[in-house]
């Protein structure tokens, strides 16, 4: 069941307050989108125009799934238990759509802010990329609700998974909220404070490396590795939101517990780990099996969205050659 309306009280039954889980989108998709749905289809100019075009292709790409099955990945199938755990409902945060609820019929796109990438929005900007008015943009776009919309009335706490580039996306909107609304904020992630106005300080959940020990995994999950924790040790408690009780509650799981000590894996540049998939590919398949053999037995440290751009254009090659 999910928790996302009130019982009229004519029904004769308490209504109850919802609970709502935010994560970042993933750059891996299911479906590669096609050409016309990625910034590359667009011209370079001002961010002003190139935001008005974008926002004009997505009214026109036809809607062809709901958002949750466009995306795959370890981290998202986290915050989706999170979201089944807390009975909330999804939202997910997208560079290209903005702000969607997780059932909400969407377009194939591929889009990213960050710079390197093939879909990247900000190579297509004339001057300067600003990460916030970007943003601020899709908000009022054709499939992405308002903050204060998602967020809804009644004490339930909003749950958010944010990594440092989507903090740094979408923290002055979510800021402007009212206090209220801040105050049923909990924001999981690892150092994200310098990527997000002081005001939401107070809402960042204690979680530090102290978690790997607990629920392991990879610095790319580890902000839904902590919400998923959180899920499970408090958000199922709706007798009392007071956000205190529940840091102190995350600060007596993490007491006791050392972190575990991360192999120091040497960096590799772009050619030499492409490389290394070419000669892998040879004899293995299937990017998440690739990526632990490197990891595993090469020693190579790698971010997954990095490594998913890698492997993408290594199959590229392959198939051309």
């Amino acid at each position: 069941m999910k928790l996302t309306t009130n019982v009229g009280l004519d029904s004769g039954v308490a209504s109850i307050p919802a609970t709502v889980v935010v994560t970042i989108c993933a750059l891996r998709k299911k479906t590669r989108p096609p050409f016309a749905a990625t910034p590359v289809s667009l011209p370079i100019g001002s961010q002003h125009a190139i935001q008005t075009a974008w926002i004009e292709k997505l009214r026109a790409l036809p809607p062809e799934s709901p958002a949750s099955a466009l995306y795959a990945g370890r981290g998202f199938g986290l915050a989706t238990q999170a979201a089944e755990i807390a009975e909330a409902k999804l939202y997910i945060i997208s560079a290209g759509l903005g702000l969607v609820a997780a059932d909400r019929q969407v377009p194939l796109y591929g889009l990213t802010v960050s710079s390197g990438y093939a879909e990247s929005v900000a190579a297509r900007v004339s001057g300067d990329f600003d990460v916030d008015a970007w943003f601020s943009s899709l908000l009022s776009g054709p499939h992405s609700d308002r903050w204060i919309d998602a967020f809804g009335q009644g004490p339930g706490r909003v749950l958010i998974a944010l990594t440092r580039p989507y903090a740094e996306m979408v923290g002055k909107s979510l800021s402007e909220l009212g206090p209220q609304a801040l105050a049923r904020l909990r924001i999981f992630g690892a150092s994200l404070a310098p990527a997000l106005p002081a005001s939401l300080h107070p809402s960042l959940a204690p979680y530090d490396d102290r978690l790997d020990a607990i629920l392991p995994g990879t610095r790319a999950d580890f902000s839904q590795r902590a919400l998923l924790h959180f899920a499970r040790l408090v958000a199922i408690n709706r007798s009392s939101y007071d956000r205190g009780a529940d840091y102190a509650a995350v600060e007596a799981a993490m007491s006791g517990v050392a972190a575990p000590e991360r192999p120091r894996r040497p960096r590799r540049n772009d050619a030499e780990i492409l490389q290394l998939i070419l000669a892998r590919l040879h004899t293995q398949s299937g990017i998440a099996r690739i990526l632990r053999a490197l990891r595993d037995e090469e020693g190579v440290a790698c971010e997954q969205s990095r490594f998913s751009r890698l492997y993408s254009t290594a199959m590229e090659q392959m198939e051309a050659a």
